[in-house]
């Protein structure tokens, strides 16, 4: 199941469905992003994911390294990459590691805790 959510997350990303991507972590969850301060919410996960004017992200893939599940929480760490369209059109290609906290909520896994960096070219 979490396999699964990983692959509907890259693939709204990619549709540009903010609210979607908010729904996939709980009301509470959190967001560590590159060079930010923690985020938190639904309505701050929707501005942190809604695409900017003109911006698009044509590509992106999770590649989970390792997920342990203890009950009703779960972990998960890997990388991530994508490539993103702006206005120009001019590609960018990027890539990451991230650590994922899960939590069951009413037999849905959604995330809690998601911190994430870049690792340069």
């Amino acid at each position: 199941a979490i396999l699964e959510n990983v692959s509907t997350f890259s693939q709204n990303v990619m549709k540009g469905d903010y609210k979607a991507i908010a729904a996939s972590y709980t009301t509470d969850g959190k967001i560590f992003p590159n060079n930010r301060d923690i985020m938190e919410g639904t309505a701050a996960l929707e501005s942190y994911w809604k695409p900017s004017e003109g911006w698009q992200t044509t590509y992106h893939k999770v590649t989970p390294k390792e997920i342990k599940v203890l009950g009703d929480e779960a972990y998960d760490y890997g990388y991530y990459e994508g490539t993103s369209k702006g206005p120009d059109r001019n590609e960018s290609n990027w890539k990451g590691k991230y650590v994922i906290t899960w939590k069951k909520v009413n037999g849905e896994w959604k995330i809690y805790l998601d911190i994430w960096n870049s690792i340069k070219e």
